[in-house]
């Protein structure tokens, strides 16, 4: 008895447990489909409610009543003839795009009928063989809520019927094309019952209108319709407003669009939504739709824009009351988008009026087409609001808008329905740059990263940095593109030196206005070349008169020699080059009163004579004397030798 004890202990812990995991149940067409997955349900041969995979999924759940099972189904999955009821609260969940079609041609009854609180998600829900005629895809008759998102209807006769709903359907994120009948045909005439869809692609399906409803307790906004369709066009008897439809195709999914409705709190999510996040002071429900590079309502654009993110639909979700709201987008995709951004034209003006986040209003049309947020809306009306806080982060490439109610874009006006994106219409200036060249010349050079609705570029200058400003030269035509850019110059050659001068350069849109101004930037060209002057005053050079030696007195040295008269020429010394120093000036040289200059007169013919220093002066004695001694001695001294040599 112990031992039997124990087993049932063991045995209840067992099943305790497999009921524990059973929260999430499989569904395959074939075993080895399956493979080791736990609670895995696959196809049978013969054709039976019985051999149906997820009708034994549903069996499974209505014998083990408790939580809300999750019942995934592995793509591609095909049910047989029978309509498989889903009559447990469960979710049904696309597992690998999520592919939930039929093997059989008999097509006159629905693939799936709802009859509890259920939700698919993520399926991709198509009929087939089926297509003469097309089986309608779901029939909710339910008296509970029904949701259904992320799921993709196609190729069906009608893809969602309601009948008979006493709860609520709501059908978002989706898309339902291509089918035969209606997207949607509620049946259902329950005044407590409510119909919403949010959110969705519905186009190109058989019938006009698309959507048919019973009643005005229905609301079918936020979606796309197709090209051209309005949403009072492509519904009939839905509570629809044609200002709250969406003017782009959401980006598909392999099951549904790319849209979400988000949960926004007091910090950023760790990950964005492609490109997107917010954060509120308050817990927030948010609609996100993510149009990707098709722009909303491109007929109101005024010109062209130049988008570096996803065009987005950001709109508030019934009953969410935030004080203030921000909203973060990126523009870190493209390499040439964040060049153009991060110029001096947008995020590095360092005004948020050029911040390159821009919105429309599709309501009241308070904006011109597209408008910065960071300025005031520029329609009919705009410049009565300001714009609202607006920062570029440069280093993580995003850009936030702060959404208050202080100005447009506002939460009681817009967030309803706003159309956002990253981009711009203007030209991205990368670079305005005057410089002086050598020939008293200045040459303006500016460079573009992205040119747009810009017919040419004029070059200002001024003399002052609020003008007036004159044109230099000719306006030079714009040869860039969208995300094209080029490398202008402007010679100025009516420039004076040392003067302050300011450069502007104006971008002049497609119809002749100015676009915008960037600058003004300064420059002040140099001064005139000099030759140096000395730092003080000196007197000039002075050359010293030269002074003259007296002729020495000379003799004839041989009465027998004809006497040459010797001239002696005085030869003046060098100048004395003097320094010019800042030293202090010299008196001035004063020329001696009694220097004389010593004339010599020629010699007599008479051999030994003195000659004659004067006219009428009388000879030395003495002179005389001394000479006369000097010859006796010669004589006697020349005879003495010639006696001497004769007595040999």
């Amino acid at each position: 008895m112990l031992v039997l004890l124990t087993i049932l202990i063991v045995f209840s812990g067992v099943t305790s447990d497999a009921r524990a995991q059973s929260l999430d149940i499989f569904v395959a067409n074939t075993k080895a489909q399956c493979g080791n997955i736990p609670q895995c349900y696959f196809n049978d041969d013969p054709d039976t409610p019985q051999s149906v995979a997820l009708n034994k999924a549903m069996t499974f759940v209505r014998n083990n009543p408790g939580p809300i099972y999750r019942i995934h189904i592995l793509s591609a999955y095909n049910i047989k003839t029978s309509t498989v009821i889903i009559d447990r609260p469960v979710e049904l969940i696309g597992e690998d795009s999520g592919w939930l079609s039929t093997s059989s041609g008999t097509c006159t009854d629905p693939l799936l009928r709802i009859t509890s609180a259920v939700t698919i998600r993520n399926l991709y829900i198509t009929d087939g063989s089926c297509n003469s005629p097309s089986r309608n895809l779901v029939v909710v008759d339910s008296s509970e809520n029904v949701l259904i998102e992320n799921s993709t209807f196609e190729y069906g006769n009608n893809a969602i019927v309601q009948i008979n709903n006493l709860g609520d359907l709501i059908v978002r994120f989706s898309e339902i094309k291509n089918n035969d009948g209606y997207a949607l045909l509620s049946e259902n005439t329950e005044i407590t019952s409510r119909l919403q869809m949010t959110a969705n692609n519905v186009f190109n399906n058989g019938n006009q209108p698309q959507v048919i409803c019973q009643g005005n307790n229905s609301e079918v906004n936020h979606n796309y319709w197709g090209v051209g369709i309005s949403a009072t066009q492509a519904t009939q008897g839905c509570g629809a407003d044609n200002v709250r439809m969406l003017g782009a195709q959401i980006v598909s999914s392999p099951s549904g669009v790319q849209a979400a409705l988000q949960s926004i709190g007091s910090t950023y999510p760790a990950a964005d939504f492609f490109g997107f996040s917010a954060r509120s002071d308050a817990n927030t429900q948010l609609y996100v739709v993510n149009h990707g590079t098709a722009m909303p309502f491109p007929d109101r654009a005024l010109g062209g824009l130049t988008a570096c993110g996803n065009y987005f639909d950001i709109f508030l979700a019934e009953g969410s009351q935030p004080a203030n709201l921000t909203l973060r987008f990126s523009y870190s995709a493209s390499t040439t988008c964040v060049q153009a951004i991060q110029t001096i034209s947008l995020c590095g003006s360092g005004s948020m009026t050029t911040f390159p986040l821009m919105w429309q209003d599709v309501k009241t049309g308070v904006t011109a087409g597209w408008d910065n947020t960071g300025d005031s809306p520029k329609g009919t009306g705009g410049n009565f609001f300001p714009g609202q806080e607006t920062r570029c982060n440069l280093q993580a490439k995003n850009i936030e808008v702060v959404i208050d109610n202080d100005g447009r874009p506002n939460l009681d006006n817009d967030l309803a329905f706003t159309p956002f994106v990253v981009g711009f219409d203007i030209t991205a200036v990368t670079v305005l740059r005057p410089v002086e060249q050598t020939n008293a010349t200045v040459r303006v050079n500016w460079t573009t990263s992205s040119e747009i609705n810009t017919s040419a570029f004029k070059v200002m200058r001024g003399l002052a940095e609020t003008g007036p400003w004159v044109q230099i030269g000719s306006a030079i035509p714009s040869l860039g593109g969208s995300l094209a850019g080029r490398t202008y110059f402007l010679d100025d050659t009516q420039v004076a030196a040392s003067t302050t001068y300011y450069y502007l350069l104006q971008v002049i849109g497609d119809d002749g206005s100015v676009q915008q101004s960037v600058g003004p930037v300064r420059l002040i060209t140099s001064g005139p070349t000099n030759t140096p002057r000395p730092t003080s005053t000196t007197r000039p050079t002075s050359t010293r008169v030269p002074t003259r030696t007296p002729t020495p007195f000379r003799t004839a040295t041989n009465s027998f020699r004809t006497s040459t008269p010797t001239r002696i020429t005085t030869t003046a010394e060098p100048s004395e080059v003097v320094l010019i120093t800042a030293t202090p000036t010299l008196e001035p040289f004063q020329k001696p009163t009694n220097l004389q200059s010593t004339e010599t007169k020629r010699p007599t013919v008479n051999p030994a004579e003195l000659l004659d220093k004067g006219k009428d002066k009388p000879a030395n004695p003495r002179v005389i004397l001394f000479v006369s001694g000097t010859a006796i001695v010669v004589l006697i001294v020349v005879l003495y030798f010639y006696l001497s040599r004769k007595s040999r």
